[in-house]
């Protein structure tokens, strides 16, 4: 039993470890393919969204969007911007990512000195975002010259709602869910627990998630230790922010049980029911979702 325990732990070193080598590599083929600035946008099927915070700027998110634009030079990308609570940082580095950002042709910025939760930046995506399905990417992310490809493939276009590789770090939302369903709560003060929420609501709308395994995507999952919400951010799990938890107790009843009117939650591994009067305001027009919007909305 011991040396079929030590035997497990060392595949599964090596596993990591082949891993971590084949996304080196990876990263190193980028350097020797030709970078592209974007051309006018003629992929109208969807347009990719990525939420950002100075923390990651050099080191992920720079890399990041300009392998994206190699690949996708066709597709509208809209970026939001997250605040700091340094605001002498946060202008510097607004001044330096709008000027990186103005170098490409197909991208639509919204930016915040004030920090601002992840609900409601991911509501200005998807509302400022001109197609009507949006592709949701963390900005931690790594990818592959084949990620467009394997996307394509996959049949997670042809979705409304879907999670590619089972996680809410990538996923494909459309304005007809979002007109359906409502927004992503923006109660939520920072970061986590959103997405919890609206997989239950989502399930109590008797709506299907469906998740896309694609190839060509890492996720790195930084943990951050400088929030956009100031120095002393009391967390869970490392990289949530607590209130966000509290909210998301004080929104839903969780139980191992279920009942007349609790359902089954994949996300949360429990049966989950609304609390009375915690239902989800509309915090922006609906009928906003109707329309192209040429100019930023916030």
């Amino acid at each position: 039993m011991k040396k079929m325990l030590l035997r497990n732990k060392f595949l599964v070193r090596c596993i990591k470890l082949k891993n971590i080598y084949y996304w080196k590599f990876i990263m190193q083929f980028w350097n020797f393919k030709p970078e592209n600035t974007g051309v006018e946008r003629t992929n109208f099927r969807f347009s990719i969204g990525i939420v950002t915070y100075v923390d990651r700027y050099n080191n992920f998110f720079k890399p990041l969007i300009t392998n994206l634009i190699t690949i996708f030079p066709d597709t509208e990308f809209v970026i939001s911007v997250n605040g700091y609570y340094d605001k002498t940082v946060q202008e510097k580095y607004l001044d330096e990512i709008k000027l990186f950002l103005s170098g490409f042709k197909n991208v639509k910025i919204i930016d915040f000195i004030e920090p601002q939760s992840l609900s409601k930046l991911w509501n200005l995506l998807i509302l400022n975002a001109s197609s009507d399905k949006i592709l949701i990417l963390n900005d931690d992310l790594k990818i592959s010259t084949l990620f467009r490809k394997n996307l394509n493939r996959s049949g997670i276009l042809d979705e409304e709602i879907a999670l590619i590789n089972r996680s809410w770090s990538h996923f494909l939302i459309s304005k007809k869910i979002v007109g359906n369903l409502g927004w992503f709560d923006q109660r939520f003060p920072g970061v986590g627990n959103e997405d919890e929420d609206y997989e239950c609501r989502l399930v109590h709308n008797n709506t299907i998630i469906k998740t896309f395994k694609i190839k060509g995507l890492n996720n790195v999952v930084f943990q951050t230790s400088n929030f956009s919400y100031g120095k002393d951010i009391d967390t869970i799990h490392t990289k949530y922010v607590r209130r966000n938890k509290d909210f998301f107790d004080s929104k839903w009843e969780l139980s191992e049980m279920g009942s007349s009117s609790s359902k089954y939650v994949k996300i949360v591994d429990c049966y989950a029911k609304l609390r009375k009067g915690m239902e989800t305001p509309e915090f922006y027009d609906l009928d906003l979702l109707k329309h192209s919007n040429s100019n930023i909305i916030k």
